[in-house]
């Protein structure tokens, strides 16, 4: 078993919740193997690698963040990984707008917007190529589960919990407060496997 952790944007490969999530499987279910890829590259070539770590494994489950959450959605309409969304970015080309002047039309697609902390340089190029990855009909909503926090500082929960309520998903879980980090997430881990995997923690 696999569990791929996708990352948001301004974070890496070494990421909190991707520890998280290795040190909890380690200690109860070191059956499942968690990968925290880096994907500070452009969007092209995330998708790719994404897609080549999952061909690894017929067993692979998704968590994806933020971004990631784009990513692990895009995933999960051509394959089949039961997949867990936290605070996901649904519409992307729109959410990094704002690091772009107001002329955004009249840019050049190199134009360099923001560089993240790891080295990504995000492109207009970049943004088109999100703008042109819509996100088709889910085939599979009983194998997601999307998490959100009403205080998600960054992204508007109600966007991701209306998209995702179109699509029928069922498992839509809307927490007051939080932030757009979901800090709390440790405390979701055996919620998370065991949705993912059918996996309860062991008895001590």
């Amino acid at each position: 078993m696999q569990l791929l952790y996708i990352h948001g944007l301004n974070s890496e490969g070494n990421s909190l919740k991707g520890q998280q999530l290795s040190r909890f499987c380690q200690c109860h279910f070191p059956h499942i193997r968690v990968v925290s890829p880096d994907l500070n590259i452009p969007p092209a070539q995330v998708l790719e690698l994404l897609t080549a770590i999952i061909q690894q494994d017929k067993e692979t489950a998704l968590v994806g963040l933020s971004l990631g959450g784009f990513f692990a959605t895009l995933l999960h309409q051509h394959l089949p990984c039961k997949t867990v969304l936290l605070n996901p970015s649904i519409y992307p080309a729109q959410s990094l707008r704002r690091f772009f002047p107001a002329n955004f039309d009249d840019l050049p697609p190199d134009f360099v917007g923001y560089t993240t902390p790891n080295g990504w340089q995000v492109t207009k190029a970049d943004l088109l190529w999100f703008a042109q990855q819509s996100l088709t009909p889910l085939n599979r909503p009983e194998n997601m589960m999307v998490i959100l926090k009403q205080g998600d500082d960054l992204l508007d929960y109600r966007v991701s919990e209306h998209y995702f309520r179109q699509q029928q998903v069922a498992n839509i879980i809307v927490e007051a407060d939080g932030d757009h980090r979901m800090s709390d997430f440790f405390i979701k881990i055996p919620q998370v496997i065991h949705f993912l995997f059918g996996l309860n923690m062991p008895y001590e």
